[in-house]
């Protein structure tokens, strides 16, 4: 046993750090910190590519989309030719319109409508019944019948009572009737009789 602890200590005699000066401790600091924000940069670098890359591939997708625009402008200058001729002549002109249409096909599930037309309806529609939506139904209203707000009032009002439906004689001679006839129906059900 003597031996093995003897070992240990010669060991742990070799194994004592070195002493290390004070501008040695100083410099691996810097280094280690300098080390940090370098891998931190490169870090942000690598996401600002990834952006850029996802960003530019959005782009390509969404010009690969677009119809061509030679195409575009054609179908944009048709409607304000039509809105400047007459009665008379738009009768005539919808004939060679409908042929000229026809010269530039496009496949029978294609249509085309002008952006700006239709989001104008749709946006005048939509803020509408989200104004709605918001103000009856949103998170801050809380919808409730008739009777409940008037027992509220009732109970946490000035002149305090009894909510709506037992304020209300006929409404409780109802009640009761209908429970004096349950009671009846069970009694007989169960052949009891009332003492």
């Amino acid at each position: 046993m003597s031996e093995l602890t003897q070992a240990e200590f010669e060991s742990s005699d070799d194994e004592l750090p070195e002493e290390v000066g004070f501008d040695a401790s100083k410099s691996a600091a810097l280094k280690s910190v300098r080390e940090a924000l370098e891998s931190a940069k490169r870090e942000k670098n690598l996401l600002k590519e990834k952006r850029r890359k996802r960003q530019q591939l959005y782009q390509e997708q969404k010009s690969r989309k677009r119809l061509p625009e030679d195409l575009l402008e054609e179908f944009d200058t048709e409607p304000q030719k039509q809105t400047e001729l007459s009665e008379n002549d738009k009768d005539e002109e919808e004939t060679k319109t409908t042929s000229e249409r026809n010269s530039k096909s496009l496949p029978d599930s294609y249509s085309v409508k002008r952006v700006k037309d239709e989001t104008a309806d749709k946006s005048l529609q939509q803020r509408a019944m989200d104004f709605i939506q918001s103000r009856l139904y949103g998170p801050g209203t809380k919808r409730t019948t008739n009777a409940e707000i008037l027992s509220l009032k009732r109970k946490r009002g000035v002149i305090q009572g009894a909510a709506v439906e037992f304020a209300s004689k006929k409404l409780g001679a109802d009640v009761k009737a209908k429970v004096a006839k349950s009671n009846k129906r069970f009694l007989q059900k169960k052949k009891l009789v009332p003492f």
